[in-house]
């Protein structure tokens, strides 16, 4: 990057310092490392799932693996994980990602009933342990006051729209449930359950797969502690979200990302690189609306 470039991204990354937490000022496209499009053992890992952040580093989920950056997109550690993980979520020094386990657990090593699971990693991604449950799948993930909201559902080929998702309390530290699935009417249609969940320490936001995307169908909800709809947006079908600090005036903000060169599992050619974009957005006086962009993920592509 040329110095008058990388002045210039200097400027517009000022405004994005995060507290103590540095925004890097640099803007490249830069891809999954070692990611092999083709399912061929643990290799093929799918688009991103979910995301999650902390003040010195960034957590990717993908179908079967975790990636670990630096804030400078720079490759810290990958692991391997049970396929289908989905949202990935962060809280007192603990990663937790939710599994859509559907049944594939065979025996002896498993319990063919179990359909979803709550797995937990240290911020080293060395796992540790994990609940499950056999009457849902599951997909979006947050934690709030040592609480952890898990989205479950339970999905079906075709996906069939439908208004109620299920909802799933755990208590962080014991991984017990604190009380039965319950439903939850987002007031709009969706497929496939929450994807994506993340809190603001008020307010619990949850990403849906809408029916269809050309309908302009609010898919992004705003709800109390309660699960209370408070308000809706149309944010597009992300594909890993987080809040992070930042935001003035009122504004949350979000980091967000979306697999820009996702084309399918029967489509993909081989060794295509997963091309993740990283960006930022804000939700004020009602509003979502991006506000800048980074990419990240391993070894920036040549330009």
């Amino acid at each position: 990057m040329n110095t008058k470039m990388n002045m210039s991204l200097l400027t517009v990354f000022a405004s994005l310092t995060v507290c103590a937490w540095q925004v890097p000022s640099w803007d490249a496209r830069l891809t999954e490392p070692g990611a092999v499009q083709e399912m061929i053992g643990n290799t093929w890992c799918g688009h991103v799932q979910g995301m999650c952040v902390t003040s010195n580093a960034l957590y990717f989920a993908f179908h079967n693996q975790i990636l670990k950056t630096d804030w400078y997109g720079r490759a810290l550690k990958r692991v391997n994980t049970e396929k289908h993980t989905g949202d990935i979520c962060w809280w007192n020094g603990h990663l937790y990602t939710v599994v859509s386990v559907g049944g594939r657990r065979k025996p002896p090593e498993g319990d063919p009933k179990v359909k979803g699971a709550i797995q937990e990693y240290d911020e080293d991604l060395t796992f540790t342990r994990e609940v499950t449950w056999t009457n849902h799948g599951g997909d979006g993930i947050t934690c709030l006051n040592g609480v952890i909201y898990v989205g479950m559902s339970a999905v079906s080929k075709p996906a069939i729209p439908r208004r109620g998702f299920w909802i799933g309390k755990y208590d962080a530290k014991t991984l017990t449930p604190l009380c039965e699935p319950f439903i939850v009417d987002p007031g709009y249609e969706h497929v496939c359950g929450p994807q994506n969940i993340a809190t603001d320490g008020t307010n619990i936001y949850v990403g849906l797969y809408s029916p269809d995307e050309t309908a302009k169908t609010p898919c992004f909800i705003t709800f109390d502690k309660d699960f209370k709809v408070k308000a809706a947006h149309l944010f597009g079908w992300r594909q890993g979200v987080d809040v992070v600090p930042g935001g003035e005036d009122g504004a949350v903000r979000f980091i967000y990302c979306t697999t820009i060169n996702w084309i399918g599992h029967k489509k993909i050619l081989p060794h295509l690189p997963v091309q993740g974009l990283v960006q930022f957005a804000e939700l004020k006086d009602g509003r979502i609306e991006d506000i800048t962009r980074h990419c990240v993920f391993g070894t920036p592509l040549k330009r």
